[in-house]
C-alpha cells in the first residue's frame, strides 16, 4: 500500500514538472484552460510598447526643436553664417540691433528673459580683460599683469537707454591690447506648438544663449 502510494505522489509529482514546464500552447492543450497569464504578459507589452514609441516621438520633436531653433539663432546673432562654414564673424554693435529688434525680425515667437543678466538686465555684455598689459610684437616684449579682471554690462530691450548708440553702451570701452574675451549671455523663451498636432500639450523652452 506504501508502495502505490508512493509511486502516485511520484507520478503527480512528475506530472507537476511537466506542466510547470510546458508552453502555454501544451498548456492550453494539457487542460483547455485559457492562458490568461499569457494574455495579461502580452498586454503589458503591446502597452510597454506604446509608451516607448509615444516617448520617442516626444523626444524626436524636442530634439528637431532645439536643432532648428540653434540654427535660427545662428543666421541671426552671427554676420554671414553659413551651415556648413567653421567659423562667422561676430560683430559686437551688429548683434545688438539684431537683438533688440527680435520680435520684429524672427519668424517664430520669441520672449526676453529678464532678470537674468546684470543688475536685473535680459542680456550681459562681459570683457574679462588683463589687469596690465603691454605687447610689443617688433622686440618681441610683453609685459602682462596675469591677474584677470571683468567688466560687465546689463542690457535690457525695453529700456530707451539700451540701444547701442546711447546709454552705458556707448561708454563701454573694450581693452584691447590686454583683451581676453567679450561674451554675451542672453535667455529667449518659446513655446513648441508642434506638439499639438499629436495631442499633447505644448512644450515651453527656455534658450541660455552665450556669444563670445
Amino acid at each position: 500500500f506504501r508502495q502505490d502510494e508512493g509511486e502516485e505522489e511520484e507520478e503527480a509529482l512528475r506530472r507537476k514538472l511537466k506542466y510547470f514546464f510546458m508552453s502555454p500552447c501544451d498548456k492550453y492543450h494539457a487542460k483547455g484552460r485559457k492562458p490568461f497569464k499569457l494574455g495579461l504578459q502580452l498586454l503589458k507589452i503591446l502597452i510597454v510598447t506604446v509608451q516607448l514609441v509615444m516617448f520617442g516621438l516626444s523626444n524626436q520633436m524636442v530634439v528637431t526643436f532645439k536643432e532648428e531653433n540653434t540654427a535660427t539663432f545662428k543666421h541671426l546673432f552671427l554676420k554671414d553664417y553659413q551651415d556648413n562654414a567653421p567659423q562667422a564673424l561676430i560683430s559686437l554693435f551688429g548683434l545688438f540691433p539684431q537683438y533688440l529688434a527680435l520680435p520684429q525680425i524672427a519668424l517664430g515667437r520669441y520672449a526676453y528673459v529678464t532678470g537674468v543678466g546684470v543688475r536685473g538686465s535680459a542680456l550681459s555684455l562681459c570683457q574679462r580683460y588683463f589687469r596690465r598689459g603691454s605687447i610689443e610684437p617688433v622686440n618681441d616684449t610683453f609685459d602682462i599683469d596675469p591677474h584677470v579682471l571683468t567688466d560687465c554690462l546689463g542690457v535690457n530691450p525695453t529700456t530707451e537707454d539700451s540701444t547701442p548708440e546711447n546709454g552705458d553702451l556707448h561708454n563701454f570701452t573694450l581693452h584691447f591690447s590686454k583683451l581676453i574675451n567679450v561674451t554675451m549671455d542672453f535667455q529667449l523663451k518659446a513655446i513648441n506648438v508642434q506638439t499639438i498636432l499629436n495631442n499633447e500639450i505644448p512644450d515651453c523652452y527656455t534658450f541660455a544663449i552665450t556669444v563670445s
